[in-house]
């Protein structure tokens, strides 16, 4: 009886099978191994994803038979308990994110509430997260800082938005995007953030093109369309 929150890949586990990404063993704990040999069945985000993450591993049956529910940001309050109900019975179920780790940025938060009130015992694995390497690759200051999800998707939104977190002193903004609308955010923060605000970019993390730079705006060039469309990217600047 008990939920696991189980450590994903960055990237899509297909570009780790077809040898454009760097093994998985690199990245998530080899207890990972053990716990998944144990699992009765996976709560994740897409059933695709679910069942590639379980070909990396020794399960009790074979990865198509496992059991797999799906979890996302709509699912409501009687969807939780339809989900915890194995857990409640007395079976052993991972919670997998596509990418990362469960309740950043992704579902699984709550399916962790709903366990703490049922008094379900649960487990975490920890693993690659893009907020916290993007920070820390960035050479931003860590001590304050404040991850905002998702930018507005609106221009002026947008814009509107990075004004004001750009008004937040002594705290490192982080955001992210929707890969295909990469570009024009970085053309808004371009135009809106002032000059001297340090920004930085962290796309594709942990693959082998990974790409972290960071620089005053003043000093950053709108020529990066070639390498940011439709690549995972973090967002982060500093005002000064």
């Amino acid at each position: 009886m008990t939920l696991i929150l189980l450590p994903n890949l960055l990237a899509p586990a297909s570009l780790h099978q077809r040898g454009e990404g760097k093994a998985h063993h690199l990245f998530l704990p080899p207890a990972l191994d053990q716990v998944m040999s144990q699992i009765d069945g996976l709560i994740a985000e897409s059933e695709g994803e679910g069942r590639r993450y379980l070909k990396r591993f020794a399960t009790k049956k074979k990865p198509h038979e496992m059991p797999i529910a799906l979890l996302s940001h709509q699912s409501n309050a009687s969807d939780i308990d339809f989900l915890l109900e194995p857990v409640v019975k007395g079976e052993k179920w991972g919670v997998l994110s596509d990418a990362g780790l469960p309740c950043l940025a992704d579902p699984g938060s709550q399916l962790v509430i709903r366990a703490r009130q049922l008094n379900l015992p649960i487990d975490a694995l920890s693993g690659p997260s893009s907020i916290t390497l993007s920070l820390i690759l960035s050479g931003l200051p860590g001590q304050n800082f404040f991850f905002h999800g998702y930018i507005p998707k609106r221009p002026d939104e947008r814009e509107n938005a990075l004004r004001e977190w750009e008004k937040m002193r002594e705290v490192t903004h982080s955001f992210i995007e929707t890969p295909y609308r990469n570009q024009h955010t970085l053309h808004s923060c371009l135009k809106v953030l002032k000059g001297d605000t340090l920004f930085s970019i962290a796309a594709n993390l942990t693959m082998d093109d990974e790409y972290v730079h960071t620089a005053p705006i003043r000093e950053w060039k709108e020529d990066l369309e070639f390498f940011l469309e439709k690549k995972p990217a973090i967002f982060l600047f500093r005002p000064r």
